[in-house]
């Protein structure tokens, strides 16, 4: 018998700093844009090391002991750092050692020098811009985008911890889009302390599954991901996603049965001023919609309306998508997934106060 349709919508990891990663790859930082009329030269060294995307801005702040480098002193911030405020004023500009931006606390191993040329090196107001991008750190996880990933410096013991802040009750985890190979050993602990030696709760996955996931009713602070993959031949660990939920399942329990599965691919059609036609493949599509018939309570369409307002960002203007189960005792049926028909779906009255006809549309999310 097939299991009931499960949703997981609602990740209670929100930020970077829920996480603590064993390891993770290099980013990297941009070119540099400046503005202003002195004629100083800035570089950048890196690798950048934080733990997510950050913009930087670098100002020369005072010429008052002079124009030059080692002279003109600079004032500097991050996207991160408070409006209003700089992590650093009154830095000397130096050629020799290297000015390291490290005040804000980030860890972001990115470091710079100056050198001099033709006329003054510097004016007051001297300004330059750059990007610094966490290519593979612990912000990729938690994007719901498939294209981008954590991508661990090792693979024979790596971990990957949450702290909740409080206690939280979590039906269901998944990481999604992983390399973990068939023979490695995959727990997910729960604790009330950040401390694993002998944890409240441990499950080790019995077979590995992309996603990976896991229903469990656990309320626990901490939680964590270890993962020992020595034979991996990639020699890393990455995962695209990762979520920490309360799965969402609705009481239509035969909801599924009337349900279609529909095979779709992503195409591009080309063709020539000759009129010769080429298609163009990106990737495989599922499109789900699952149907519910006169058994879709009041209660089930409460629970829809809380996720379709949790789904929806009105500061980014952006739709999240969220991962379906349609078969929630099947592998193969959990996909992350727009819900294509958000807009549109609604509430059906019948004659006997219950609601009928409602289907729910969904688009998988596809790597390219």
């Amino acid at each position: 018998m097939y299991g009931a349709l499960k949703l997981l919508y609602d990740n209670l990891i929100t930020g970077v700093s829920q996480m603590t990663l064993s390891s993770w790859d290099d980013g990297f930082v941009s070119g540099t844009k400046k503005t202003g009329t002195g004629s100083a030269r800035m570089t950048v060294y890196g690798p950048f090391q934080g733990a997510f995307d950050l913009s930087y801005e670098i100002v020369c702040d005072s010429i008052a002991a002079g124009v030059g480098v080692g002279s003109a002193t600079i004032k500097w911030r991050t996207s991160n750092t408070a409006a209003g405020t700089w992590e650093q004023t009154g830095v000397t500009t130096a050629t020799t050692p290297k000015i390291a931006l490290s005040a804000d606390g980030l860890s972001t191993n990115i470091t710079l020098s100056f050198v001099g040329s033709v006329g003054n090196d510097f004016a007051v107001g001297d300004r330059w811009i750059f990007e610094a991008r966490s290519t593979y750190g612990p912000e990729r996880l938690i994007d719901r985008d498939r294209n981008t990933y954590w991508k661990s410096t090792g693979c024979s013991a790596e971990s990957i911890i949450i702290d909740h802040g409080s206690a939280k009750n979590i039906t269901g985890v998944l990481l999604q889009d992983h390399n973990i190979s068939s023979g490695a050993t995959v727990k997910f602990q729960a604790n009330a302390t950040d401390s694993w030696g002998s944890p409240s709760y441990s499950n080790t996955f019995s077979s590995i599954t992309d996603p990976l996931y896991l229903y469990l009713d656990q309320t626990y602070r901490y939680n964590k991901w270890d993962i020992v993959d020595s034979a991996n031949t990639d020699g890393y660990i990455q995962a695209a996603n990762i979520m920490h939920t309360v799965a969402l399942s609705l009481e239509a329990v035969n909801a599924v049965w009337g349900s279609s599965q529909n095979m779709g691919l992503q195409l591009q059609d080309n063709e020539s001023e000759a009129g010769i036609l080429r298609r163009y493949l990106y990737a495989q599509r599922q499109s789900l919609e699952a149907a519910f018939g006169d058994v879709f309570v009041n209660d089930d369409v409460d629970a829809l309306v809380t996720m379709q307002e949790a789904l929806l960002d009105t500061t980014t203007h952006r739709v999240s998508p969220l991962w379906v189960h349609l078969f929630s005792d099947v592998d193969s049926f959990l996909r992350l997934m727009d819900w294509r028909n958000i807009n549109e779906w609604s509430r059906v009255f019948s004659s006997n106060l219950i609601n009928s006809g409602t289907t729910l549309i969904f688009d998988e999310v596809v790597k390219v």
